[in-house]
């Protein structure tokens, strides 16, 4: 780029250049038609934020490159946009007094002798660029006053390559082209409104507004409009329809609570909604029917293929009032009645016809046709074929099936391999009205369904960890499969889903040091909410955001988590274990529930660690058909470090005939770990122990320790080195120097109290001692201390600051010592996402991804 200069070397240049600025003089109000390169051309007004410059073109694909350049009155390029047709790259950049650093994209989809439109649209803090519609993946920030532009000039383009029309910004063609001023009024007056209810505000004054009816339509109607907004389109509020959908709590909820709209196509699914409402106004009062045009309209907005004729798309009007038809003719199972929205995107998004749900019914074998079972008809309708009757290989593609359309009835009658038979399945499935749809896997094809409230695999050969959204299908948040599953259950929590996806909205406008309390309960009204989980990573890096805002938002979490380890539950679930011949990774398998293991010696042995001392009240093991344990010894771990024999074989009991299950009563020792040590199996071989589940219930204790050491201490006026009272030794003294003294230790994080211990001076103890703590900026509590003031009980209550004040006496202590349990923020955030996920198996990877994103936060306790 340093190279490009348009310097005009002779006079003759110089002539035909004044010649051409003649010509242009005249331009016509808002547009020039046909602009010439290396014309700088007056954009007529101060730019600003919500301004667009459009141009009309002819592209030829064998231009070496084309620019367009936002120019200020000293020649300055503002902004340069230059695609590169032989680089196949975009660049952008400035020159300001020197290039700078370039931003680098992909080349628009343009086809080569085809008009295109290309629009320049000035957002709050940067450009952002459209072709046909379609926004370039990068935006470019301002470098300089966008108020500074003066011109815009065009350089490059040869080849057939031609600029047809120059639309300028400010002029009433250009406002009346998108009504993009209006728009943009409309949403900065929202944001605005919106600031003035939640900036400031505490927690609940912010959750009130945000379940409110007047700050639901605030919330979600600004959040729409910006989705709308960036994508350089507008809404007309004049429209009496689409003014419903804005205004009608229910309506506007469900719209944007249900799922993920492909390519933030937000305009185009409004518009289809309003069309489907003026077809039907029904839809306005009965539930079915506005569920129904809602998962029409956001699965629609973009174009849904026909399997048989892939250049034929779904009529949306078509599909609408036929399953709308068929609710009436009692053809569609329950799960449609009781699905959501969002559930029912996976049914009107079909990629079958009509006639081909028809035959569906007509031919689903006896025993099918009911919701439990119609996933799986495709094993009994399909046949496995990589050849057809004669002997096409499935991978000719329409040679297989014989140049016929591939319709259900095709595919049942000439078959297929993986992917045909997962793709009739959810045919199969939308025939009746449920949610299906194809996964990829690595190397084949499966699908997933709707069954008893929740999505299961069929035709799996990878599970859920390696299953991720088919192409075509449409998805929230992340491709993987497993996040419909994490969906699933926010849709079972609609109203907490609801309000939590308001509260993320509402928090992006909130002070930003507020945003991690706001979003941190949005997790708890629902957990499964991940975006929330997404955005409570930048919340937390918030430079401003305060440590005790962090510590009254965490508070409740950790108080619950504690009532949770006082009860009996599976202890050894997800606990560290060794084993050399099961293997730490089976091992983890299998304490985590996601799979079995087998070992293949007699000889066997298995340890798990419970991290804290554990009273054990039962252990229960799942064998695996006949390969269990029938002498084994079980040993607890002593206070001594010593391992001690608590359990035979002799000491269970067996239930069951096959896959049999062994009870172990518990003991009354405390351990921190476990030790089995297997002698002999009932099963073959090959394979003496195969454990399909092992649980160990009991109580995992706390394990008080100084929580004081080292930390801040703060201290009366007057009083010597405070850092004397938390060094770990006896050795220093600190003095009170005064008849009231106190001082304050900071311990920086959530800890459960279980007392302070005081090491007096000799004959220097005060006559009364009284101990408050808080958590954060909370209620504070307090004790007093009893003489001989050794030791003053907590109870384990929950601080994070522990004051001592000391009345009576000169104080003068070696040391003080507070004991308890704390609680690493990181810790207790992984804790909350383990309680909501963790009881669901299949959704072990998205808590590990959770996990992971937590532990990259950059907060410090």
């Amino acid at each position: 780029e340093e190279s490009e200069t348009f310097l005009y070397q002779d006079e003759t240049d110089l002539v035909q250049l004044a010649e051409r600025t003649d010509e242009q003089g005249g331009q016509e109000e808002g547009t020039v038609e046909n602009p010439a390169i290396n014309i700088k051309y007056s954009l007529g007004k101060v730019l600003e934020p919500g301004d667009f410059i459009e141009v009309h073109g002819t592209y030829s694909a064998d231009t070496s490159w084309f620019s367009a350049n936002i120019l200020d009155d000293s020649g300055n390029i503002l902004f340069h946009l230059n695609p590169r047709p032989n680089w196949r790259k975009t660049v952008m950049n400035s020159k300001l007094g020197g290039w700078g650093s370039e931003v680098r994209c992909e080349l628009p989809s343009l086809k080569s002798y085809e008009d295109f439109v290309m629009k320049i649209v000035l957002m709050d803090n940067f450009y952002k660029i459209y072709f046909n519609g379609k926004a370039l993946s990068v935006t470019f920030p301002y470098r300089r006053e966008i108020s500074t532009a003066k011109d815009i000039i065009f350089w490059g383009g040869n080849n057939g390559f031609k600029w047809n029309t120059l639309i300028l910004p400010g002029t009433d063609k250009a406002i009346q082209y998108t009504g993009m001023k209006e728009f943009k009024l409309k949403v900065d007056a929202l944001k605005e409104g919106i600031v003035t209810k939640v900036a400031g505000k505490n927690l609940q004054e912010v959750k009130a507004y945000a379940n409110s009816t007047e700050g639901s339509l605030d919330v979600l109607q600004w959040w729409l409009m910006k989705q709308i907004q960036d994508k350089a389109g507008f809404l007309d509020f004049s429209d009496e329809t689409l003014n419903w959908i804005l205004t009608n709590r229910e309506a506007l909820e469900m719209f944007m609570t249900s799922g993920d709209i492909q390519s933030n196509k937000y305009r185009k699914a409004l518009k289809i909604l309003g069309d489907l409402i003026q077809l039907d106004p029904a839809i306005k009062d009965e539930p079915l029917r506005l569920r129904l045009a809602v998962a029409t309209a956001i699965t629609h907005s973009t174009p849904v293929a026909s399997m048989a004729v892939g250049r034929n798309t779904i009529d949306w009007k078509a599909r609408y009032q036929t399953y709308m038809r068929w609710s009436e003719e009692d053809v569609l199972f329950s799960p449609f009645f009781e699905g959501t929205a969002w559930h029912l995107r996976y049914v009107v998004g079909s990629w079958q016809t009509e006639e081909e749900h028809i035959w569906a019914r007509e031919n689903t074998p006896e025993g099918y046709d009911n919701p439990s079972k119609i996933g799986g008809a495709t094993h009994r309708m399909m046949s496995y074929k990589l050849k057809n009757d004669d002997g096409t290989s499935v991978h000719a593609g329409s040679p297989y099936y014989y140049y016929l359309p591939v319709s259900l009835k095709s595919m049942h009658e000439i078959g297929g391999v993986c992917g045909a038979i997962s793709k009739f399945a959810a045919g199969m499935c939308h025939a009746y009205g449920v949610a299906a749809v194809p996964v990829g896997q690595p190397g084949h094809c499966a699908y997933i369904w709707y069954r008893g409230g929740n999505w299961v695999l069929g035709n799996d050969v990878s599970g859920w960890g390696s299953s991720n959204s088919h192409w075509g299908i449409q998805y929230t948040w992340m491709r993987q499969a497993y996040y419909f599953r994490v969906m699933n259950e926010a849709q079972k929590n609609l109203a907490g889903y609801r309000l939590s996806e308001k509260l993320r909205i509402a928090s992006k406008l909130v002070n930003p040091e507020d945003r991690f309390e706001i979003l941190e309960d949005a997790t708890t009204e629902c957990p499964y909410n991940f975006a929330v989980w997404l955005d409570l990573k930048g919340a937390i890096n918030e430079p401003n955001l305060q440590k005790q805002t962090v510590q009254n938002a965490l508070l409740p979490t950790v108080l619950k988590q504690r009532e949770k380890e006082a009860q009996v539950s599976d202890i050894a679930k997800e606990k560290n274990a060794t084993s050399q011949c099961f293997g730490a990774d089976g091992m983890k398998s299998l304490l985590e529930q996601r799979g079995a293991v087998s070992c293949d010696t007699q000889i066997a042995d298995f340890e798990i660690d419970f991290g804290k001392p554990s009273t054990i009240k039962e252990i229960k093991i799942h064998w695996i058909g006949w390969s269990m344990a029938v002498v084994y010894d079980v040993f607890a771990l002593g206070e001594d470090g010593n391992y001690v024999l608590v359990r035979t074989h002799n000491d269970h009991r067996l239930v069951g005939w096959y896959n049999m299950w062994t009870y172990l009563d518990g003991w009354d020792m405390k351990t921190t770990k476990i030790k089995f040590e297997l002698k002999k199996g009932a099963g073959r071989e090959k394979h003496p122990y195969a454990i399909w589940r092992f649980i160990v219930m009991g109580v995992c204790h706390d394990f008080p320790g100084d929580v004081s050491k080292g930390k801040p201490v703060k201290e009366n006026p007057g009083s010597s080195d405070p850092v004397t009272l938390v060094d770990g030794t006896n050795s220093t003294i600190w003095n009170g120097n005064s008849e009231t003294s106190w001082f304050e230790i900071n311990l920086k994080r959530i800890c459960a109290l279980d007392n302070i211990e005081f090491f007096w001076v000799d004959g220097a103890k005060p006559e009364n001692v009284k101990v408050t703590y808080k958590v954060g900026s909370g209620q504070e509590a307090q004790k007093l201390g009893e003489d001989p003031f050794k030791k003053v009980p907590l109870s384990m209550d929950c601080g994070t600051t522990v004051r001592v004040e000391m009345f009576g006496g000169n104080a003068a202590l070696k040391g003080v010592k507070a004991c308890g349990v704390s609680y690493n923020v990181k810790e207790v955030l992984k804790a909350k996402v383990r309680e909501a996920y963790s009881l669901k198996k299949d959704l072990y990877y998205v808590r590990m991804h959770l996990d992971k994103s937590i532990n990259n936060m950059t907060y410090e306790d």
